[in-house]
């Protein structure tokens, strides 16, 4: 179960140099990578973020109103204090919920599936610095700062 809501960091998308400044941003990287890693190689393809991403969306829609919600997301920190403390939990769950609610194009405090899915390629690329079509820790741990300085 663990595993199965740790997908859903996927969303969280970063830019520049500057995820050493936010506590956190590289236990999330870490969590994506174990979560949709599938060929084991510690980087992410297209395809392996794309899986990830299409499994993150019913994971994180508790109520299955075909949304997600922040307050979905805190159903995420007693998982996540299990991984990675009390603390690591909180400060990952406010990152998630950060990005998430940076999807949200329609000002509803909620992030539909049309809003979730038309930002997929967008978040790989903005990552992708090196533009090597793959993801790396130091790429994913950006992930936060790059969603919320579109």
């Amino acid at each position: 179960m663990k595993t199965l809501l740790l997908s859903a960091f996927s969303l969280l998308a970063g830019a520049g140099l500057l995820h050493a400044a936010l506590p956190g941003a590289e236990s999330l990287a870490r969590l994506i990578t174990r979560e949709f890693d599938t060929n084991s190689d510690e980087t992410l393809d297209q395809g392996e973020w794309q899986g990830g991403i299409a499994r993150s969306f019913d994971r994180l829609d508790k109520n299955l109103d075909s949304s997600i919600k922040a307050e979905e997301v805190d159903a995420l920190q007693g998982d996540l204090a299990e991984e990675a403390g009390n603390l690591g939990g909180t400060i990952i769950v406010a990152l998630i919920k950060q990005v998430l609610m940076s999807l949200d194009q329609d000002g509803d405090k909620a992030v539909s599936r049309k809003e979730y899915d038309a930002l997929t390629d967008s978040i790989f690329t903005r990552l992708d610095a090196d533009k090597n079509a793959s993801l790396t820790l130091s790429e994913l741990a950006d992930l936060p700062v790059k969603m919320v300085t579109k």
